[in-house]
């Protein structure tokens, strides 16, 4: 893989900054707890002026995967030159990551309100999920077996694992921690002790909910004295 293009952007993925300059990208955040759930917040401020895709080309979408463990660094290298030889094929490989993610997105956002949605919302996730059963093999460790896929040159091998990952979420018995951050659309996993957790992350959504309530505090004071 070509990485004079990436290794800023890969910078900016990896590393937590104390301060970013003006106009910066904000580091991304793995801060989930759920493969599924990472994956549908690779999009930051999606609803707002500031929106950021962080896997807004297929190269960025290898970057991601091999962050979080679905790639090695070798088989990301080897697919961004597949996908550098077929831009197409990447393009039609990417288009269907960003459909799955709408699709994961929307299930679990969904479903910390409305249950009953998960059926309609199945009838979208079931073909990717059938896709990557088919191509799912069983491998064996020390002490049971695990889910692998093929070390294929298939653009579209991302897909599979995330698509399992969104089922093994709705079959999980961590599905009752599923919240909705208290200050962006981003969802976790609560795994705080008493169920507490608000944020997706108290460095960044916390700390701004703490100032703005802060400033609205001591504008309440001005006006009171």
């Amino acid at each position: 893989m070509d990485r004079s293009e990436l290794q800023p952007v890969k910078c900016v993925l990896m590393q937590t900054p104390t301060a970013l300059p003006p106009g910066a990208v904000r580091p991304l955040e793995i801060v989930a707890g759920h493969l599924a759930l990472d994956f549908a917040n690779t999009v930051d401020d999606p609803y707002g002026p500031g929106r950021v895709d962080y896997l807004a080309t297929y190269p960025l979408t290898l970057i991601w995967s091999s962050r979080v463990g679905l790639l090695t660094d070798d088989r990301a290298e080897r697919l961004d030159e597949i996908a550098t030889q077929r831009p197409e094929a990447a393009a039609t490989a990417l288009a269907s990551i960003h459909r799955l993610r709408g699709i994961v997105e929307s299930t679990f956002t969904d479903l910390i309100t409305e249950p009953e949605s998960v059926e309609r919302h199945w009838a979208a996730l079931r073909p990717y999920v059938v896709e990557a059963t088919t191509r799912v093999e069983l491998g064996r460790t020390a002490t049971a077996y695990e889910l692998s896929w093929p070390d294929s040159d298939d653009l579209d091998a991302v897909v599979w694992p995330l698509a399992h990952s969104a089922l093994d979420l709705l079959r999980s018995p961590q599905l009752h921690r599923l919240k909705r951050c208290a200050a962006c659309p981003w969802l976790f996993l609560d795994g705080s002790k008493n169920g507490s957790r608000r944020w997706c992350t108290m460095n960044i959504c916390g700390t701004d909910e703490k100032i703005r309530r802060y400033v609205s505090r001591r504008a309440e004071r001005r006006k009171l004295g």
